[in-house]
């Protein structure tokens, strides 16, 4: 099969991520089912869906006629067989749960045309054991989008042990297709390559702020205007190249032993969870949040991350 062949894609989970992905299909003009539960979840997914496209409408980056012909491509169902029916690519998007993934793919599986060709969107899972649940594990993979799918143009596609390098290829065009910019994860391991940077930041922000070294303010600010900065165009490794390998050598000698290599989460993290403190969509977390906030917050950033984007597509980086 070629990227060109895939006319018909069913999105199976209608939450933030599922809804989403469907919309960056219908946007390049496939045909999407979109698959949930009940007709609330799948109501409450066409809505995020349309919140999506009003971003891109009045960032410039896509016309009312255009979405709406989108939205037009896509279809709506609790039922997995009619999905299924015809469908050249499957992605699959519920939550991080292994048990409940190889049961959809062991569903999809079994009503599925042999041809056709599987992926989940999970951000860190094991490919090769949600791949066992099928007959055909040469043909599945991971195809992780990134939070807002809308906007943030990377996608890891994943390689589980019994990946071929066919389906690997075909999901990497496929991605393209959609403008987006995939990477390929070559054998899989636990967060793929963008979680394990994440959550490595994310660990050491954590022990800085348990231990009294800086507010959260001042931490978060500390990543989103300096190395943070540098980063969105750079990446962490060419940041370094033109930083001097060898000034990044004498830091590290001394720098390495000091980070934190905690493997259990910290216990601030805990507690904050235990109390209740979500993040934005509880009200509070490690930020409190009053009524209002949290849309206002999304807009901008949203509107941060198109503007960005128009700078890297200027300078011919996409």
């Amino acid at each position: 099969m070629k990227a060109e062949d895939i006319s018909t894609v069913a999105v199976m989970g209608a939450g933030t991520m599922g809804a989403g992905i469907a919309g960056a299909f219908a946007r390049a003009g496939r045909a999407v089912w979109l698959v949930d539960r009940d007709d609330e979840l799948l109501a409450r997914g066409i809505e995020n869906l349309r919140r999506a496209q009003q971003a891109l409408v009045e960032a410039g980056r896509l016309s009312a006629g255009a979405g709406e012909a989108a939205l037009q491509r896509v279809q709506v169902t609790t039922r997995t067989e009619a999905a299924c029916e015809g469908a050249d690519l499957v992605v699959e998007a519920v939550n991080e749960d292994l048990d409940l993934k190889r049961e959809i793919f062991a569903q999809i599986d079994a009503r599925c045309p042999a041809g056709a060709v599987f992926a989940s969107n999970t951000s860190g899972l094991s490919i090769t054991e949600i791949a066992e649940a099928t007959g055909r594990p040469d043909r599945v993979a991971g195809m992780h989008f990134w939070n807002p799918p809308h906007i943030v143009p990377l996608v890891e596609i994943t390689r589980g042990a019994q990946t071929s390098e066919d389906t690997a290829e075909l999901l990497m065009t496929v991605c393209r297709q959609l403008g987006k910019r995939p990477i390929l994860v070559r054998h899989e391991i636990p967060g793929f390559v963008g979680n394990r940077l994440q959550f490595a930041v994310f660990r050491e922000a954590l022990h800085l702020l348990a231990e009294g070294v800086a507010s959260a303010e001042d931490i978060d600010t500390a990543m989103s205007a300096g190395p943070g900065l540098r980063y969105g165009l750079l990446g962490p490794l060419r940041t370094a190249d033109l930083g001097g390998l060898d000034v990044f050598l004498a830091i590290s000698r001394y720098l390495f032993a000091e980070l934190d290599s905690d493997a259990r989460p910290p216990d601030l993290l805990a507690e904050l969870v235990e109390k209740g403190r979500l993040g934005a969509k509880a009200g509070a977390g490690i930020y409190d949040y009053s009524e209002g906030d949290v849309g206002r917050s999304l807009s901008q950033r949203d509107r941060v991350l198109l503007g960005f984007l128009d700078v890297l597509e200027r300078e011919g980086i996409r």
